[in-house]
C-alpha cells in the first residue's frame, strides 16, 4: 500500500514536471501578460466574482498570486486598482471585459462568413 502511494506521487511529480505552463522546457513558451495594470486587476476580478477558480475556494489575495507567477505579473495593491476601475464614469466599468466580449463575439462573426469544411 505504501509503496503504491509512493509510486502514485512520483507519477504526479513527473507530469507536473512536463506541465509546459508549469515549467516550460521552451523559454519561448513563457506566458507574460502585455496588457495595462487595469485590465489584469479587472479581469481577474472577473474570474475571481464568478467563482470558476477552485470553485470559489480561493481569497482574491490568492488568486493574484497564483495567476501573477503563471503571467509573470504582479501587482500588489489590486484592490486600490479596483477602486479605480469601480470608479469609471460614462457607463463603461468593464472596458477589458466589453473588449474581450467584443473580440470573441468579433471571431465568431468571421467564421460565420467563412465557408465550412466538410
Amino acid at each position: 500500500m505504501q509503496i503504491t502511494f509512493v509510486e502514485k506521487q512520483i507519477q504526479w511529480a513527473e507530469v507536473k514536471q512536463k506541465c509546459p505552463l508549469c515549467k516550460p522546457e521552451n523559454p519561448n513558451l513563457k506566458l507574460k501578460w502585455t496588457g495595462s495594470v487595469f485590465e489584469w486587476v479587472e479581469m481577474i476580478y472577473a474570474l475571481y466574482s464568478v467563482t470558476r477558480i477552485n470553485s470559489g475556494k480561493i481569497s482574491l489575495k490568492e488568486l493574484f498570486q497564483q495567476m501573477g507567477e503563471m503571467f509573470d505579473f504582479e501587482v500588489k495593491e489590486f484592490a486600490n486598482y479596483f477602486m479605480n476601475i469601480k470608479n469609471r464614469t460614462g457607463g463603461r466599468r468593464t472596458k477589458f471585459m466589453d473588449l474581450l466580449k467584443d473580440a470573441v463575439l468579433g471571431r465568431m462573426k468571421d467564421a460565420d462568413r467563412k465557408p465550412s469544411r466538410k
